[in-house]
């Protein structure tokens, strides 16, 4: 005679739960589809922003800076192109297919200089800002208000243009940069040719001592298209 006991319910139960799972059917699972991240990898000009930006706080006058993030990274033919994209500067004078003058908040009294120091040409006192490449620049500060340390002149303000220099790079920098740019007008595909060589060495008593060449050359095409209606020439009568 069986005789149901506590332990031997135990042990029934225990059985029949391996016999249901070994009868259970498993499940086909479909395979989950892994879906492709798309990358977009964004290249900007963050490093050229935060020099401008350090240089804007670092002064006590009221200036705007534009820093090229390498050298040839300037995506404007010339100083007065690369002026566009401060603040306050406007560029006037679109002429053989360039810009060529610069005012700062509507005024055309714009004191321009090289590294900090006043040039001379044949024109006048003024820099011909449209003659300057922009691949020979490392940066355009333009200063809105004056300080006592400045040279005088300019009610607008003033642009202060810095080339590349040796000591701004860790020993040799040697850059080649060409590309051409197609006018439409003319049917033309204008050339723009830069190189820059730059090395730093140690001197014997101490100290160091650079030298820097760098040379661009570029053609500009431009063809202008214009009705002129009436005389071409004053007509003069006698009374």
């Amino acid at each position: 005679m069986f005789k149901r006991t506590h332990i031997a319910s135990a042990i029934v139960l225990a059985f029949t739960c391996q016999f249901a799972y070994a009868q259970q059917e498993a499940i086909n699972t479909p395979e989950e589809s892994v879906d492709e991240i798309e990358v977009i990898q964004v290249t900007g000009i963050r490093g050229s922003l935060n020099k401008a930006l350090d240089e804007k706080r670092a002064s006590v006058q009221i200036v705007d800076a534009i820093i090229a993030e390498d050298i040839g990274k300037f995506p404007d033919n010339n100083v007065v192109e690369a002026l566009q994209r401060v603040t306050g500067v406007q560029t006037t004078g679109r002429g053989a297919g360039e810009v060529s003058q610069v005012s700062i908040r509507g005024l055309s009294d714009v004191h321009t200089t090289v590294n900090g120091r006043d040039i001379f040409t044949g024109a006048g006192r003024d820099v011909a800002l449209q003659d300057i490449p922009a691949s020979l620049l490392s940066g355009v500060t333009v200063y809105k208000t004056r300080s006592a340390d400045q040279v005088e002149r300019g009610i607008a303000g003033s642009i202060d243009i810095k080339t590349n220099r040796p000591f701004n790079f860790d020993g040799k920098k040697v850059v080649l940069a060409a590309r051409g740019i197609y006018s439409d007008q003319p049917d033309k595909v204008d050339p723009n040719v830069s190189a820059l060589l730059s090395n730093r060495w140690e001197l014997d008593g101490g100290g160091e001592f650079g030298a820097l060449f760098n040379v661009s050359y570029s053609e500009t095409h431009y063809r202008d298209d214009t009705i002129t209606a009436g005389a071409a020439f004053p007509f003069f009568t006698n009374k």
